[in-house]
């Protein structure tokens, strides 16, 4: 197993029809909330294919978030989301976290299996795969 220290991480909720209908309707001067050209405010980024594709918005964030900043994480997206669109209901089960791929910071995985020792890929531990 290997811990990687250099994805950053996405808490974002997805863009349903209210939430578009929410965005598309904002104040010009709320659209730098969520136009992507600051780090300090949200973004949208597409996931999927052109068939199933869907847009999600939030925050990055850098790796390796202390778990008493989860909760401010959360709770600064959906405070801009409320300013932004406010007759779109968001609850805070919402905001789901996702890693980053593409957007490393630095270089630093920390690798803690013995060199030389095969692993087992498929894991035999308490894991939840998707």
């Amino acid at each position: 197993m290997k811990l990687d220290k250099t994805c950053s991480l996405f808490f974002a909720t997805k863009i349903d029809s209210k939430l578009r209908e929410g965005l598309a309707l904002s104040k010009p001067g709320d659209k730098k909330y969520f136009d992507g050209s600051s780090e300090d405010f949200l973004r949208i980024l597409e996931i999927g294919d052109e068939k199933d594709k869907e847009r999600w918005i939030g925050k990055v964030i850098k790796p390796g978030p202390a778990v008493t900043e989860v909760d401010d994480i959360q709770r600064n997206i959906l405070s801009i989301l409320r300013r932004v669109a406010p007759n779109a209901r968001i609850p805070q089960s919402a905001v789901k976290i996702f890693v980053l791929q593409g957007a490393h910071v630095t270089a630093a995985v920390i690798d803690d299996e013995p060199e030389g020792e095969e692993v087992d890929e498929t894991g035999s531990g308490p894991y939840i795969t998707y």
